[in-house]
């Protein structure tokens, strides 16, 4: 068994996650965020309890093997039609609260996953 550790190259590691800002690399975020080992984008959601599919429509199109979401301080449970319509595209979707979401999409990024996170402040 190697245990050699695999360092993943992206710089989009979430360093922080506190008082409502997200800290990635040398940037601060104070709103709603996508980010992946890519890039981050700002997240134009109007409110997380509502959660569409449409919400999801600028990180659909990469591909992602799963995505996380990131539901502020507490997590929330979607309409069953999200996660349907994900899981019938062959992508995995979790719900949790951000700060869960945070510290999972660092474990998935260093395993080299394909994993793209929604992140609420």
């Amino acid at each position: 068994m190697d245990l050699t550790l695999q360092k993943n190259t992206s710089d989009k590691i979430i360093k922080n996650y506190e008082n409502h800002t997200i800290y990635i690399d040398k940037s601060k975020y104070d709103f709603n965020i996508f980010v992946s080992k890519d890039f981050v984008i700002k997240w134009s959601i109007s409110d997380i309890n509502n959660i569409v599919i449409d919400d999801l429509s600028d990180i659909i199109k990469y591909n992602p093997e799963i995505i996380l979401i990131g539901t502020g301080l507490q997590p929330i449970l979607p309409k069953s039609e999200i996660i349907n319509q994900l899981h019938n595209s062959n992508v995995g979707v979790e719900f949790m609260s951000t700060d869960a979401a945070c510290k999972t999409f660092n474990v998935l990024l260093q395993e080299d996953r394909n994993v793209i996170a929604g992140l609420v402040v």
